[in-house]
């Protein structure tokens, strides 16, 4: 379930009977917007509602190209039988292992086995079948007639294959397909499909087709110094059914009008050179497992319409790779699992979110710079992770922008019983902070009722620079801070911890050690209470007041907080 951001209006109970914790006068929110795209296995986005809308959430996870791989088997014709009639015990036993090992023989000859060659291929509109070596006179191709196909300043049709066949280009190679793919490797009657590509450096292969331009119902495997761009001007660029691995040293550049790199297994970029990946309508880059990024090199995705990197598991980045994603119209960056960031940077530019990661975010020793602006319901939230905790430490350097009628810079929520999550961590780390009110109205104000009952104006927006929320967690919400500089700001709230509960009991708070708040001046953490509707709402903010807020917040309105490390 993806949860938006939180939105502070007045609203009717909702239907579902779901609690709703309220701020005066002023009730938070939740939304489900329809799906962004129907070829990945997510749920669908959880955000803020308007009025009368309910919460809801997807559990079907249908897979696209989830169909059975082709396999041939075929039952041995039985025609002999062992009988205990004639011969001794030991001719018998030795007749029944002889057997079972005949059996197991044909039976494994019988049923696919892994990669080992394929069984045929096509060149432009030539089948050539295994066994028989062939090429063309020039040399621009040529087969070793099992799994070895070389290109050599080719410059034709498609090339497809049944089982596994490696590609191994030199020079300048251009494949040109229409109404078919590119480069296909598929699932034979007794071969299992594997496609390899390998080039040297300076060497290139573009592909351009009108399907995907290259395609395995297995696994693909890019390897080598050269450079491969793969062009599709209907379909994926770049298309594994399995798992799909860049290698080496090499440039991929893949452009698709729908992914522009997708698998259905786990994608690994380890790789010293540059990867980009550009989508019209959906993913620049998306596995439904997850994604592993390192070896040093650049990897840059983006989307006209889609996520420009989205894992359905987990995402890594590390080894000092330096990787950028950009949507016009989406969150940059989305993970089902966590996300993780070692010793590398990370730009992400999104629409609604920067950086999504459904079981948590950690930063270590990282360069992250986030944006996000405002999406279809106003709302944007730079880093947000649902269940799970921000982690940000080791030396690590953070600026989160978010500008909407709802915004935050940093967000995490839990509201599931005995899970843990709603946490933010920050140490010895530089972390900016901002959120920002964007809308046609009044404009943001804080927190707050009119010290005599009197009905204040319906809030515009929620602008806070960090937020921690809990309400069913296994410990209540937490910002800590410690031995870093970091600047908040925002247009409600500079930096506010959250926790509900039906006994007042549980308590959101700040802790900061080592570091001192140096703006506004005389700022404090201050305490922040409310009962409603027999729910406790209890925490603490970074503010300018001494006292216990019982409420209202009159003074929970700094647009500015920083704090520095220790002198």
């Amino acid at each position: 379930m993806r949860p938006r951001a939180f939105l502070l209006a007045s609203v009717p109970a909702p239907a579902c009977g779901l609690f709703l914790p309220h701020f005066g006068h002023f009730a938070l929110q939740t939304a489900l917007p329809p799906a962004t795209s129907s070829r990945y296995a997510e749920p669908s986005r959880i955000g803020p509602m308007r009025t009368g809308a309910t919460m809801a959430a997807l559990f079907t996870t249908p897979k696209r190209n989830d169909t059975t791989a082709g396999t041939h088997v075929a039952e041995p014709d039985v025609r002999r039988r062992i009988g205990l009639a004639h011969g001794s015990w030991r001719r018998v036993t030795r007749r029944i292992v002889v057997g079972a090992v005949c059996a197991l023989t044909v039976s494994s000859l019988l049923m696919p086995s892994v990669s080992l060659a394929a069984e045929w291929v096509k060149v432009g509109e030539t089948k050539y079948n295994a066994g028989t070596a062939a090429g063309d006179e020039t040399g621009t191709w040529s087969w070793d007639g099992a799994d070895d196909l070389k290109l050599n300043n080719y410059n034709g049709g498609e090339i497809q294959a049944a089982g596994k066949l490696n590609v191994n280009y030199s020079g300048n190679n251009i494949v040109t397909a229409d109404w078919i793919e590119g480069i296909k490797a598929s699932h034979g009657k007794n071969e299992n499909a594997e496609l390899n590509i390998q080039g040297d450096a300076g060497s290139t292969l573009s592909v351009t087709s009108t399907e995907d331009a290259i395609l395995s119902t297995g696994n693909i495997n890019i390897d080598g110094a050269g450079s491969v761009n793969a062009t599709s001007a209907g379909f994926d660029a770049i298309d594994a059914e399995g798992d799909l691995a860049i290698k080496g040293s090499g440039n991929v550049n893949a452009t698709g009008v729908s992914d522009g790199i997708r698998a259905n297994g786990n994608i690994t970029i380890d790789d010293s050179g540059a990867v980009t990946a550009r989508a019209t309508k959906d993913k620049g880059i998306g596995t439904d497992k997850n994604l592993t990024i390192k070896g040093g090199g650049t990897v840059e995705a983006s989307s006209a319409d889609g996520e420009a990197i989205w894992s359905g598991g987990n995402i890594n980045i590390s080894d000092g790779s330096q990787v950028k994603a950009s949507s016009e119209k989406d969150a940059a960056v989305e993970a089902k699992g966590s996300l993780a960031a070692t010793n590398a940077s990370l730009n992400a530019n999104g629409v609604e979110y920067g950086v999504y990661a459904h079981k948590g975010i950690t930063l270590d020793h990282a360069n992250v710079t986030v944006r996000a602006s405002k999406g279809r319901y106003g709302d944007a939230i730079a880093l947000f992770t649902y269940q799970d905790d921000i982690v940000v430490k080791n030396g690590s350097t953070v600026d989160a922008f978010a500008e909407g009628e709802v915004s935050a810079a940093f967000s995490t929520r839990n509201d599931r019983p005995n899970e843990e999550g709603g946490h933010i961590y920050i140490s010895d780390s530089v972390v900016k902070a901002i959120a920002r009110y964007v809308e046609n109205g009044d404009g943001p104000i804080p927190y707050s009722e009119n010290q005599d009952g009197e009905t204040s104006p319906e809030p515009q927006g929620e602008n806070i620079g960090i937020i921690a929320q809990t309400s069913e967690g296994v410990t209540p919400a937490v910002i800590s801070i410690i031995r870093s500089k970091v600047t908040a700001e925002g247009d409600t709230a500079a930096i506010f911890a959250r926790a509900m509960s039906a006994d007042g009991k549980t308590i959101g708070t700040i802790k900061i050690e080592n570091a001192a708040i140096q703006t506004p001046e005389g700022g404090k953490v201050i305490d922040y209470r409310k009962l409603r509707d027999g729910i406790y709402e209890a925490g603490q903010a970074i503010g300018t007041g001494d006292a216990v807020i019982d409420p209202p917040i009159t003074k929970l309105s700094p647009r500015a907080w920083s704090s520095h490390l220790p002198r």
